[in-house]
């Protein structure tokens, strides 16, 4: 955490990893996942599904977007979904940290908020592996392979939006002592 510290302190750096970060997601969001949905008739692929799901959608959206879609999945969604975690996770610790260091005496417990980024990256990992697993092991499915991916998917969601909605009572603590203080 001592590196990402000491990062987080320099804001462009913060600024531009967080660019990068963006570009993969957009990536993501506007083109591969787009595809996939498109392939599968409408059905969401794993990593929108932060409900999770069971083993009937698993064998149903594989079923759906056939080998053409698994090839792709395998060779253009894994591939950013690879990069994705570990960007999410050292820029989102690194915004954590960046306005962390804009109060004047912070909680050591605060300072812990920067750890769920990398949960949700450690989550988000896993998932992909265990969906990498049902990608090359369909139409052969594991029900508990299926299962720890949805587990997994769950635990990004809740997980990302904990981090969300603390970093923004985060901003706002930020904003309220800058005003009080008389800084803009």
């Amino acid at each position: 955490m001592s590196s990402l510290d000491s990062f987080s302190r320099k804001g462009w750096v913060v600024l531009f990893v967080f660019v990068v970060t963006q570009i993969v997601y957009l990536a993501m969001v506007l083109v591969t996942l787009p595809h996939l949905r498109s392939l599968a008739g409408g059905l969401e692929p794993f990593d929108l599904l932060p409900g999770g799901y069971d083993m009937d959608y698993a064998r149903r959206l594989l079923e759906a977007i056939g080998s053409e879609g698994r090839a792709f999945y395998l060779t253009r969604q894994i591939p950013l979904d690879l990069l994705y975690p570990g960007l999410f996770a050292a820029t989102f610790a690194m915004v954590w940290l960046w306005l962390f260091a804009r109060l004047s005496s912070p909680s050591p417990l605060l300072r812990a908020g920067a750890l769920l980024p990398i949960v949700v990256g450690i989550a988000d990992y896993a998932e992909n592996a265990l969906v990498v697993t049902m990608l090359i092991g369909f139409p052969n499915l594991s029900k508990g392979v299926v299962k720890a991916a949805s587990l997994f998917t769950v635990t990004k969601s809740m997980a990302t939006v904990l981090y969300f909605v603390a970093l923004l009572c985060l901003l706002a603590v930020v904003g309220v002592r800058r005003y009080r203080a008389g800084r803009p």
